[in-house]
């Protein structure tokens, strides 16, 4: 019986394949999005504005401050008059 499992699983084992990985990118100008779509079973849309845009005055992205490391000028020093 085991000998028959065993046979049984190796069949199935050779049958099963990871899969080829397809992922079609869709861009739609008149919405400003790009989209992904996997596998033809899921997709993922971003806004145009949230991707990354190549840079071509800078080779390195750690050259330039984030929004969320760049300091911001306080103006503690505002007065007013009456």
């Amino acid at each position: 019986m085991r000998r028959l499992i065993t046979i049984a699983l190796l069949l199935i084992v050779g049958q099963a394949t990871a899969g080829e990985q397809i992922i079609d990118v869709q861009h739609d100008s008149v919405r400003g999005v790009t989209c992904w779509i996997l596998n033809n079973t899921g997709i993922s849309c971003l806004p145009d504005n949230q991707l990354r845009q190549p840079s071509s005055v800078s080779n390195s992205p750690a050259d330039e401050p984030t929004p969320a490391s760049a300091p911001v000028a306080r103006r503690d020093d505002e007065r007013f008059q009456l």
